[in-house]
């Protein structure tokens, strides 16, 4: 009897831990289908947009050159909608277009499984330590930004944001970027235009985007 009710536990344990596998994986299905709808509905249509903004979208973020720093790199490539893969569930970028000539800002949206946001935050942050000059690889390439810190305080979980100031193709060029985590998301940010892009207005817009990130049951 004992063997007997030892295989039926045993059976029982078997049948238990099936399906809590299966839940496990259907809600991961789900929140994988409900983030990716979700994220790109919650960058459309933001009726709160900071003054200077407008929710006009246009495509993605391209960046200005490949940096051939990999940390400078992997800030570009968040924006632009290819954030750090590890652990990643779903993601969205977009770009809206600003009030003065040439102004835009580019946001990457990127949702991680439960854990994994440190990893992808934590590639983030080291990118923001590591990165101190983002140029252009090759030789006769001219294009150079100097990084250096810009204070962007109470955003979401926690935001980091720098100034990226030099030239490109022979101009002047600035841009802010700021990278803020959100419960298991990453929001990364980039105000730039022709004329010297507003802190303030970049530090609103990271506000706001972090508040509607909130919204989502992740």
């Amino acid at each position: 009897m004992r063997i007997i009710g030892g295989a039926v536990c045993a059976s029982a344990a078997c049948l238990l831990a099936a399906l809590a596998g299966c839940g496990a994986h259907e809600e991961a299905g789900r929140r994988a289908a409900l983030n990716s709808g979700q994220l790109k509905v919650l960058l459309r249509g933001i009726e709160d947009m900071p003054q200077g903004f407008s929710d006009r979208q246009r495509e993605r973020w391209r960046p200005p050159f490949r940096a051939k720093d990999g940390d400078c790199r992997a800030l570009f490539d968040a924006a632009a909608g290819r954030p750090p893969g590890r652990g990643l569930v779903a993601g969205a970028a977009t770009t809206y277009e600003g009030d003065h000539l040439g102004e835009s800002a580019a946001v990457g949206l990127a949702v991680y499984g439960e854990g994994a946001a440190d990893g992808g935050l934590g590639r983030l942050e080291r990118a923001m330590r590591g990165c101190r000059v983002a140029a252009a690889g090759g030789a006769g390439k001219g294009d150079r930004l100097r990084v250096s810190n810009l204070r962007i305080p109470d955003v979401g979980d926690g935001a980091e944001a720098r100034r990226f100031r030099g030239r490109v193709g022979g101009y002047p060029y600035e841009i802010h970027l700021v990278v803020a985590r959100e419960g298991n998301a990453l929001i990364t940010l980039v105000h730039g235009g022709v004329t010297s892009p507003d802190a303030k207005g970049t530090e609103e817009l990271a506000r706001v985007l972090a508040g509607r990130v909130s919204t989502l049951e992740l």
